[in-house]
């Protein structure tokens, strides 16, 4: 279905939910497009409700380039579906405080996990370079049972030092490089919602960000060894859900 992503504008609702006072993010910031989906998709009556656990608050740039500016923790947001149940919404950029290296395991979304091993109902991953992907999770996580969690990854034009016209090509490269997978885990069953059956090389994916720059040739081989592998698990993971609990629509890249 994101072969019609040019018509991404024409074809979501209308309504207009993130407005803010003042702009309160940088030129091209993932973060602040992952939020207005979410909002869109969420509605008005939905957001009211919603208690941010941890601020939208990002960097904004330093125009002068004076400066290094690094991008705050992700952004946590959580909306009460009843009395009981929660949907909560990692807005995840990314970030990393003081002199702390990038580590070559960065693919590695741990909160995914950590909310399927808790046992939360609904557990997804998005990026809002994949738009319908992400609507669609969306309004899964407010209707499923249970509890749910979204981890939606947010590319950062300032922490991750990039040219901001390409932030969503640096979230479609991620998915595309299957670095980071679009997924969702529904009562324990896990299924690839975007399959990328011909990935992209993850080198071409880091060569574009000024973060991995240290990062050598060799690295590069490495960590495209090691997201291959998490892949295949992840894959063979999905394929067993799609055997024993029927066919799932997914998006095929």
């Amino acid at each position: 279905m994101d072969r019609f992503a040019l018509f991404v504008p024409k074809l979501l609702p209308r309504e207009e939910c993130f407005l803010p006072d003042a702009p309160i993010s940088c030129k091209g910031c993932g973060e602040a497009l992952a939020v207005r989906l979410v909002y869109k998709t969420l509605g008005a009556a939905m957001i009211s409700m919603g208690t941010w656990k941890i601020p939208f608050k990002p960097p904004l740039a330093d125009v002068l380039g004076t400066k290094k500016i690094e991008p705050t923790m992700p952004s946590l947001l959580r909306l009460p579906k009843d009395s009981k149940q929660v949907l909560t919404i990692c807005f995840d950029n990314e970030a990393r405080t003081g002199t702390e290296k990038i580590e070559k395991e960065f693919w590695k979304k741990r909160m995914p996990a950590v909310a399927v091993a808790e046992g939360v109902s609904y557990v997804a991953t998005a990026c809002p370079g994949y738009p319908f992907d992400l609507i669609a999770k969306v309004k899964k996580a407010c209707t499923a049972p249970g509890d749910a969690y979204l981890h939606i990854l947010c590319p950062c034009p300032v922490g991750w030092a990039f040219d901001a016209s390409l932030s969503v090509k640096i979230g479609r490269l991620a998915v595309d490089s299957r670095v980071f997978p679009l997924y969702e885990v529904a009562q324990g069953v896990c299924f690839l919602t975007v399959t990328i059956p011909q990935p992209r090389p993850v080198k071409e994916y880091m060569r574009l960000q000024g973060r991995f720059a240290q990062f050598s040739d060799a690295d590069c081989a490495d960590i495209q060894a090691m997201v291959a592998h998490e892949y295949s698990l992840l894959s063979a993971s999905s394929q067993q859900g799609e055997q024993e609990h029927g066919h799932h629509d997914s998006t095929h890249h």
